[in-house]
């Protein structure tokens, strides 16, 4: 077929091949132009019946004229073939694109946007594509996403013009409806918009086998793996979004292409943190391997991750993944290439280190994920003192292999040493170790080390942060002492003292702030935290709680869900989000809030087994769904580990007051108070209590407090 002539058409090379038939790049001499020219198999036309029918759907979708739909220049016949002349279009297929390399969240949504548009104005003039799938739609080089192929549309309301029983359309990317050979309207095209939208999000397709049999039945009786469970930080709404356009009902299904480009507007207009948006390089950061004689080393080895993690994050043109989002994959066997998909990352810096007494190895390499190249390797042995002149080496060098163009204040960062005690550094990663524990006991651990390092260099501000935050934190889960925040406000100052630029030390002042209600400082504080630092899902965190204590739900449940996309482990913002949700009265959202919590703590327990504040809130939304026998084990086993804590018998009583276990919340509340939780304006306000609040004993409590 190649440099054949068909009427005007001189056919230049094959772009594709499908079941309808072949497309060939061709010129236009007539119009001197280039266009895309399909040639119909004989299978796709077999009788009158067949030609007639797609004729007059054919020339109703030639009519259609919109940016985000490839433009039908004409249909015609020639030579005893059948084709439909197009614009050509620049590009390569939405498919090819995702199996190159991961689309960041921003491509997904801006792609999906587009196709929406598109299939908007089409349904507006009663045309169904039928044939919605990736290699249908057509990616510029500048990004513009156009639907192509209408060749399967069918004017809404036109009966078929046979009576076969054939299957019209791509099988793995059909709605039930199609699957089953029922009527269709516009919602199957939406269908197969939420098939794209999961395949572009986990670079597989929901329903898919070797067996065609296989995907029918799959696409008619099972439900497709959650996206969250195949990608990290992906937007909660936007897994809801993907699981209503899949509803097998059409009636359930989002109900036509206005209200799907709206949700997706809405979003993409959601800053959801620099950690998963376009715009730079996008590296992440894997934990380096312990190939020390001892696991002991495994604090350093993940500390040093961190260390390069947080300066490489500071450079405006490289986007680099979150410390939670990296550390997911400690110890994993996933390939380079599926970590990279899944994260949203380009480049993959990996490595490992041996720590044995004072000397040292580190071995690193440089993955671009996209082309699976390595673009960088080298491993550096030295003392342990030599460890700041390694760090900074392997920032400089990945640098200079990804080509960036630093600013003469990005030099100074990138070559900032935050001490010059081999020591003290030691002691400052051991500290954050600690920290990450969340356990009382480490807490008190990472004190100490945090301690032990600013009396080694007491200018040592990264270690003064520490310590602000371990303060914070140990008020916040275990201990309400007024003197642990007025140590975490004196610490943090310090940091700020010595170095104006770390967000860890404005998020712990904003939690402390907050916890002591100087509401003002605390918002500038969190805000601050995550203008220095957009990956600070504890900023986020704090500013969403500030927000949700002045009434501010839509604000607080924004910063909620953010706090969720950084860091879908942190199981403390899935209750803040069900409680914003509660309060707007969005039923629906709370309900999937819950329970997609549910999913997230065995996980995070499994991990933290002593930790009793997680075994009281995991009770809490086991009883709200009804697993109350589950819920009581959770709380027995949190107040098992914690039996002298004050506010865990106070989370108790709560408990026990929402399942309505009268005479327990009475007791609990009664050793919260004895331990020393008095804080009166807050049991008097808590809706928790509610339902013991005409108890006798209840109001002999806080009776003239």
């Amino acid at each position: 077929m190649i440099d054949r002539t068909i009427s005007h058409y001189k056919i230049v090379e094959k772009l594709g091949e499908g079941g309808m038939g072949v497309v060939y790049k061709a010129h236009d001499m007539k119009m001197n132009r280039p266009v895309a020219v399909k040639f119909l198999s004989h299978e796709t036309l077999v009788t009158e019946d067949d030609k007639e029918r797609f004729l007059t759907e054919a020339q109703a979708a030639a009519a259609l004229n919109h940016p985000g739909i490839c433009t039908v220049h004409g249909i015609d016949e020639a030579e005893g073939l059948t084709f439909i002349v197009m614009e050509f279009i620049e590009g390569r297929s939405l498919q090819d694109r995702i199996k190159t390399e991961p689309l960041l969240i921003d491509e997904v949504l801006d792609v999906a946007i587009q196709v929406a548009e598109g299939l908007k104005h089409a349904h507006g003039r009663g045309i169904i594509h039928r044939d919605i799938k990736s290699s249908n739609i057509m990616v510029s080089g500048a990004g513009r996403a156009k639907i192509m192929d209408f060749g399967l549309a069918k004017i809404r309301g036109a009966s078929r013009t046979t009576k076969t029983h054939r299957l019209m359309g791509t099988i793995a990317y059909m709605s039930p409806e199609q699957a089953s050979g029922e009527h269709v309207d516009h919602r199957t095209d939406i269908w197969s918009l939420g098939v794209i939208l999961y395949e572009m999000l986990t670079g597989r397709l929901p329903f898919r086998s070797e067996r065609d049999e296989a995907v029918i039945y799959g696409i008619l009786n099972e439900d497709p793996a959650p996206v969250g469970n195949l990608r990290a930080g992906v937007p909660m709404e936007l897994e809801h979004m993907v699981s209503a356009m899949l509803e097998k009902d059409p009636a359930g299904r989002l109900s036509d292409a206005g209200e799907v480009l709206a949700g997706l507007r809405h979003i993409r207009s959601i800053d959801i943190g620099a950690g998963y948006r376009g715009g730079g390089k996008s590296l992440a950061v894997l934990p380096f391997r312990n190939i020390s004689p001892d696991t002991e080393s495994d604090y350093f080895s993940d500390g040093l991750t961190e260390e390069l993690l947080i300066g490489l994050s500071r450079l405006k043109d490289v986007r680099v993944a979150s410390r939670t989002t990296c550390m997911r994959y400690k110890g994993t066997d996933k390939d380079i290439k599926s970590i990279g998909f899944e994260v949203g990352a380009r480049y993959i810096l990996e490595g490992s280190v041996r720590k044995f007494g004072d000397d040292l190895r580190i071995s690193v390499q440089l993955v671009d994920v996209g082309d699976d190249r390595q673009l960088w390797a080298e491993t550096y042995k030295g003392a342990f003192s030599d460890v700041f002149d390694i760090q900074e080496s392997v920032s400089r060098q990945i640098v200079d292999s990804l080509t960036l163009k630093l600013t003469p204040h990005e030099r100074v960062v990138l070559g900032k040493r935050s001490t010059l005690s081999p020591e003290a550094f030691d002691l400052y990663l051991r500290g954050r170790e600690c920290l990450y524990g969340l356990t009382k006991k480490t807490l008190k651990q990472a004190i100490r080390h945090f301690k032990r390092a600013v009396e080694l260099d007491p200018r040592y501000a990264a270690a003064y942060a520490g310590l602000g935050e371990t303060y914070a934190t140990l008020y916040q889960n275990y201990d309400r002492d007024d003197a642990w925040l007025e140590k975490s406000i004196e610490a943090c100052l310090s940091a700020l003292m010595y170095d104006s630029s770390l967000a860890e030390a404005y998020a712990a002042l904003g939690l402390s702030y907050f916890q002591k209600g100087s509401i003002d400082e605390a918002l500038d504080a969190s805000r601050k935290a995550i203008e220095l630092d957009p990956n600070s899902f504890t900023g986020y965190w704090i500013l969403g709680r500030i927000y949700h204590s002045m009434g501010r739900e839509e604000e607080a449940a924004d910063c909620f869900r953010k706090v969720i996309t950084l860091n879908p482990h942190f199981f403390t913002a899935y209750k803040d989000l069900a409680m914003s949700y509660e309060r707007l009265g969005m039923a629906d959202e709370y309900e999937r809030v819950l329970q997609a919590s549910l999913d997230v703590y065995p996980g995070y327990l499994r991990k933290h087994p002593d930790d009793g504040r997680a075994h009281m809130y995991y009770a809490v939304n086991l009883a709200e769904v009804g697993r109350t026998d589950e819920a009581k084990h959770e709380a027995a086993r949190a107040i098992e580990l914690s039996p002298t804590e004050p506010l865990m018998f106070y989370n108790a009583a709560c408990f026990y007051s929402r399942i309505k276990e009268g005479k327990l919340a009475i007791e609990s509340l009664k050793r919260a108070i004895s331990e020393g939780f008095e804080y009166y304006d807050w049991i008097k306000a808590d809706p928790d209590l509610d339902n013991i609040r005409s108890d006798p004993e209840y109001a002999g409590l806080v009776e003239g407090k």
